[in-house]
């Protein structure tokens, strides 16, 4: 697929009314990740990632959001703070409260295509400062590293995430 042709998806605000969204017609990978917004409240969020292979290889926690993952399309091994590792399939998934450490990575048999649900407090109210993953920026920047480094998409700790996207020609998420 050409990048120039992939639509960039935009957080759809839930201000007044509610919303519909959808995960239809994905782009899949070769390499790299996406991380696409699909609605936003005031204290809930939600977005879809792809990964090629990899995954958030680094330990790192969410201190301000609870927040959830719910795989649509391969399996990811999800290690946690504690050292516990469990492995989520298709229709499984795994709830993270804030402050808990973990990272994952996908199984490269196939992509890796997950619904990313987070919700908090806000320091903050209204969705003026929303980041372009659809998660609210007071929100965001409590996303630290174990070694308390501010975590940043494309740092080099995570993995898939810091590599050139390039998309799967011709191949799409479809969930029918």
């Amino acid at each position: 697929m050409d990048d120039a042709k992939i639509a960039v998806r935009r957080p759809v605000a839930a201000r007044d009314d509610a919303v519909t969204f959808s995960m239809r017609n994905l782009p899949l990978l070769e390499q790299g990740t996406t991380y696409d917004p699909l609605a936003t409240a005031e204290n809930l969020w939600v977005s879809v990632k792809v990964y090629a292979s990899g995954g958030e290889n680094a330990l790192h926690s969410h201190g301000g959001e609870d927040h959830s993952f719910i795989v649509l399309q391969g399996k990811a091994a999800f290690t946690f703070g504690d050292g516990r590792t469990e492995l989520v399939g298709i229709h499984q998934g795994v709830m993270i409260p804030k402050g808990v450490e973990y990272k994952f990575e996908a199984d490269e048999a196939e992509n890796l295509v997950m619904l990313r649900v987070g919700g908090g407090e806000r320091s903050v109210k209204g969705l003026d400062d929303i980041s372009r993953v659809g998660t609210p920026m007071d929100v965001m920047k409590q996303t630290k590293f174990s070694d308390g480094a501010v975590k940043v998409g494309d740092d080099p700790k995570n993995g898939e995430t810091s590599k050139k996207r390039i998309y799967a020609r011709g191949k799409v998420f479809s969930p029918d």
